[in-house]
């Protein structure tokens, strides 16, 4: 018979204590986001300041999940103080040692201080680390020009090469979304609007909207109009 969470926390924490490094990640994770029974029953109440605790014991022993989730709540605020020197410090630790998630949420510090050469240097990074969401990142930017030369063209290879991914765990379903949003966005400032390309834009827009929840997808469809099925709906 399979533990409960009480009984795994029990445990958990135990090991924490002992000096375990992947016992004091997890449950400083646990503290960051809050843990539920099956029964909808809370075991872990979120907290923040426990949550650094543990993430810090497991960083200083050299665990690198625990880096770049240090280096993510650190840079966040809220709840605690936003300390972006040691974020920055603790990411590179983790990026040091192959996080490429520690790659992408540096660069998206430095996009949020507006170092946008910085941010886009980093976003790369990320993406030749294996991160496929940083290919939206970087291809906004080359879309807008932040921080690198703008090209469409650049930008539309970025956003295609997170549709051509054959495996949906390698990016999250929003990049896949928004790779479709602004590929459409891009034929349809790419020069006159012909019958061909509004259906692909339309094709584009209505999958990224596929679960009615992509807000601007749904304002564009409304502006060009969606196809048969989706308007009787």
């Amino acid at each position: 018979m399979a533990n409960s969470p009480y009984q795994h926390l029990r445990k958990l924490r135990s090991t924490a204590e002992s000096g375990d490094a992947n016992a004091q990640w997890e449950l400083g994770y646990y503290y960051e986001n809050g843990l539920k029974s099956h029964a909808s029953k809370v075991v872990v109440v979120a907290d923040p300041k426990a949550a650094i605790k543990w993430y810090t014991a497991a960083a200083k022993q050299g665990n690198s999940s625990a880096q770049a989730a240090l280096g993510v709540i650190l840079s966040s605020g809220g709840a605690i103080s936003r300390d972006l020197p040691a974020a920055i410090c603790w990411l590179k630790m983790a990026i040091a040692q192959g996080d490429c998630s520690g790659a992408f949420n540096l660069a998206t510090i430095y996009r949020d201080m507006g170092k946008a050469k910085l941010a886009f240097r980093w976003y790369e990074k990320a993406a030749a680390m294996g991160d496929n969401d940083a290919y939206l990142q970087i291809g906004l930017c080359r879309l807008f020009g932040f921080g690198a030369r703008q090209d469409f063209e650049l930008a539309r290879a970025s956003f295609h090469h997170i549709m051509a991914c054959a495996f949906p765990a390698q990016f999250s379903q929003r990049s896949n979304e928004n790779a479709r949003y602004w590929l459409a966005i891009l034929d349809l400032i790419h020069g006159p609007v012909k019958k061909g390309r509004l259906a692909q834009v339309r094709s584009l827009l209505e999958t990224a909207n596929a679960d009615d929840d992509h807000e601007q997808a749904n304002e564009l469809l409304n502006l060009i109009g969606k196809t048969h099925h989706l308007a009787a709906a």
